[in-house]
């Protein structure tokens, strides 16, 4: 994990003065990077465009950082670091009162929150998850890999006790950050978790959850 400096103490309103190496933080750079990479992917990010943005001089993030590729790594190391321990966190301390229908449902809304309170990182797994590559498998093994263990383990147990109507975890995944089509507009994500989606089974899960059923008449 990324060691990343503090905010700097308060100053004048404004861009940085240029070239001045303590008038920004890495996480700023890192967050204002992550904006980069999720919206123009990483072939069409320039850091010194990035440090246009930030107002600062054009040479201070290679100088402190390295370079693009060193700059990506770090910034998702920041950004899903901090997702994925929030997740994690709140995996834990899951009250132990809840059964585990339950306990899949609040981690999956916590999992929902926390993505759309920070769009960035989804769009940068979309920007990576068609072909596969070096920076995919990074996201998977470290961010994803996580969390799709925890889910790979309650989704079998909740299946065995007919709690459930699938046990794959790439399914709900996607349905999760995508909807039914996600596993195959993504096909390189797909193929990481190991797993065909069934676009039938797709398909069922969502009619079974949109439907009204008799109960709910």
């Amino acid at each position: 994990m990324v060691t990343y400096a503090p905010p700097v103490a308060m100053r004048a309103r404004g861009r940085p003065p240029k070239g001045d190496p303590d008038s920004i933080s890495d996480a700023a750079i890192f967050e204002a990077s992550l904006q980069a990479f999720a919206e123009r992917g990483f072939e069409g990010t320039s850091m010194r465009e990035v440090a246009r943005d930030l107002g600062i001089s054009h040479n201070l993030i290679p100088q402190r950082l390295g370079s693009k590729e060193d700059v990506w790594y770090a910034a998702v190391n920041h950004g899903f670091g901090a997702l994925l321990n929030e997740l994690l966190q709140e995996i834990n301390e899951a009250s132990p009162e809840l059964d585990k229908v339950a306990r899949l449902r609040a981690s999956v809304v916590r999992f929902v929150q926390a993505n759309a309170a920070r769009p960035a990182l989804v769009r940068i797994i979309n920007q990576e998850a068609v072909s596969p590559g070096p920076r995919l498998d990074y996201l998977f093994d470290n961010f994803i890999e996580p969390v799709r263990q925890f889910g790979e383990t309650i989704l079998r147990d909740l299946k065995a006790l007919g709690a459930v109507r699938t046990e794959s975890v790439a399914l709900l995944y996607f349905f999760m950050t995508h909807g039914a089509g996600g596993a195959f507009a993504l096909p390189a994500l797909t193929e990481r978790f190991g797993a065909t989606v069934d676009p039938v089974e797709a398909v069922d899960v969502l009619f079974d959850g949109l439907t009204v059923r008799p109960t709910d008449a």
